[in-house]
């Protein structure tokens, strides 16, 4: 085939999506009234956490309400999408296993010059839910601490990639009260952390989970998978 000019395209490798999700008011009611029951039922999560924060409480998901109406369906889709991304979170990778579980889900109440240091979470998916965002981001990377800086980042979140040149990326999203009832969904192993916001004696309240497979439907899997190769030793033998 013959071809009088030069063509360029673009070939973009596949990679892993990060998902939004603005979450209707029915959602960020329930998260509200759970935050509320939380506080009086003060189950600290603290010494579980990396966050240097003073104040991380426990949730309740009450009869699996927002798991089951809010999030599975699309965290099944996701592990389906992208199951080569998620199985090393899944001891026996070679064991297909869909059904997952939220196991843990935990609201943290920030205070200006807290942070969160660069960390990530157990299970195959996690995902974080601004609920109150107090600043805002320009008047933040506006504050001396910034302004003089080439890369402005107080009161920041960010995510932490390695591209395909092997080098380490930011994906940085500004926090402005806009970012209230958004919810980000990630792979569990993704490094992220949260940049201290000043100027400000309000809290910042976000909510966190994790998302596991189902251990009891791995553990069962594995079972036979054991059997089966001591089988095929002793045959062996």
């Amino acid at each position: 085939m013959e071809r009088k000019e030069d063509s360029w395209y673009r070939v973009i490798p596949p990679n892993i999506d990060i998902v939004k999700c603005e979450l209707g008011d029915t959602a960020v009611q329930y998260l509200w009234k759970q935050i509320e029951k939380a506080k009086i039922e003060n189950k600290n999560a603290n010494k579980y956490l990396a966050g240097n924060i003073k104040e991380s409480l426990y949730l309740e998901d009450e009869d699996q309400y927002f798991w089951e109406n809010h999030l599975k369906a699309y965290c099944e889709k996701y592990v389906t999408d992208y199951s080569h991304a998620v199985s090393f979170r899944n001891t026996f990778s070679n064991v297909c296993a869909s059904k997952l579980v939220m196991q843990e889900f935990w609201v943290n109440f920030s205070r200006q010059t807290e942070f969160n240091p660069m960390h990530n979470h157990g299970g195959a998916l996690s995902f974080v839910i601004w609920m109150k965002i107090p600043t805002r981001s320009k008047e933040q990377h506006d504050l001396p601490i910034s302004k003089n800086t080439t890369n402005p980042s107080s009161s920041n979140f960010m995510f932490t990639y390695t591209d395909i040149l092997g080098t380490t990326q930011p994906m940085t999203w500004e926090m402005n009260p806009e970012m209230e009832g958004v919810l980000v969904l990630f792979p569990s192993i993704l490094g992220h952390q949260v940049y201290p916001f000043y100027n400000s004696d309000e809290e910042r309240v976000s909510i966190s989970g994790n998302i596991y497979f189902d251990t009891d439907i791995l553990r069962n899997k594995s079972g036979d998978i054991k059997f089966q190769n001591r089988k095929t030793l002793e045959s062996e033998n």
